[in-house]
């Protein structure tokens, strides 16, 4: 296998050059990068990325934190489409992705605290997650996927519109004549389920909408919350003739416990997801959702948090992103029953 020195030798440079190529320095012109870059590709040149993440100071891995069980991670699609895009943009800057599944029992600051990562990307992290404090004080760089402080203009962050995605799903209800519409808004925790009510209450308002307050749920995500809280909405009278979910699997839970009541969808109650994961155009009935582009979502946070890396002690003013969402159409909602 090539080593340095014959990538220097074949390339008309020196070593000091090479490495400077290798690790994207900007002291190299643009002739000379492209010069050295091609003997790279020629001669197979792989860099130990060991040694170099000694020379400096790097261990070129990037945490991601996730906070939900292993299960839930591997069984929902939404969370495969982020790391693909992570994954995606690590693998561009040569560096490595360690999952950190341990957040309950080990404080994830601590991988950046031992030296295992350069920078930490969390995803689902509730707001004021008693971590928080721990990763401020430690200086590690970071991007996450949700706001996770109130306000949220303090920290890097990507997230889906969920206040215009909301929003869209409600409109589209209210032209079909509902009018009795419940919310399942997700965990309370969430900076997401705070937005998906506030975008409930103000379409309610816009329209001179009633608000009956039972009409709205929370409860954690995924398995178990859509079932139980179908069947709270269930004994409410009168019943809903909508409900929009917090995500695709409380809605599938939802579709399947209305059928268990003998409640037509969307004859007698529409039902609208969140996300678009794969599954929701296979549902009986094919399920109408917001689409979010989780795989953009992941390679914008990791994107940014390679720039964070590289700026060192200097990191630039913190970013915020709202991802639009898309009101996917299919056969779970219709017009309000008369």
């Amino acid at each position: 296998m090539a080593n340095i020195r014959e990538v220097a030798r074949k390339a008309g440079v020196s070593i000091k050059t090479v490495s400077r190529v290798i690790n994207n320095s900007p002291e190299v012109a643009a002739e000379t990068r492209e010069r050295v870059r091609q003997v790279i590709d020629v001669l197979g040149y792989r860099p130990n990325l060991l040694a170099r993440g000694l020379a400096n100071g790097r261990t070129n891995t990037v945490g991601v934190v996730i906070h939900h069980s292993s299960h839930e991670v591997f069984s929902y699609p939404v969370f495969g489409d982020a790391l693909n895009g992570i994954a995606h943009v690590l693998s561009e800057h040569d560096f490595d992705l360690l999952l950190n599944l341990a957040w309950a029992k080990h404080p994830y600051v601590d991988a950046f605290r031992q030296q295992r990562v350069d920078g930490l990307i969390l995803m689902s992290v509730p707001l004021g997650d008693a971590n928080l404090a721990g990763l401020a004080e430690s200086g590690a760089p970071f991007v996450s996927t949700c706001q996770i402080l109130d306000g949220g203009a303090q920290t890097n962050w990507v997230e889906p519109d969920f206040y215009g995605g909301t929003t869209q799903a409600l409109e589209y209800l209210i032209t079909l004549g509902h009018r009795r519409i419940a919310l399942i808004a997700g965990p309370p925790d969430l900076a997401s389920a705070r937005t998906r009510e506030r975008a409930y209450l103000d379409a309610l308002a816009r329209h001179n909408i009633s608000l009956f307050p039972e009409l709205i749920k929370r409860g954690p995500l995924f398995e178990g919350t859509g079932r139980r809280l179908a069947e709270a909405l269930a004994r409410c009278d009168p019943l809903p003739t909508a409900v929009v979910c917090s995500d695709d699997l409380v809605a599938l839970e939802v579709l399947e416990q209305l059928h268990r009541l003998g409640l037509d969808v969307p004859g007698r109650l529409s039902v609208i997801g969140c996300d678009d994961a794969s599954f929701a155009r296979h549902a009986m009935p094919a399920l109408t959702t917001l689409r979010q582009n989780s795989y953009l979502k992941g390679y914008l946070a990791a994107n940014r948090l390679i720039q964070l890396i590289d700026a060192g002690a200097n990191p630039p003013a913190p970013i915020q992103t709202l991802l639009p969402m898309e009101l996917v159409l299919r056969d779970s909602t219709g017009p309000a029953p008369a």
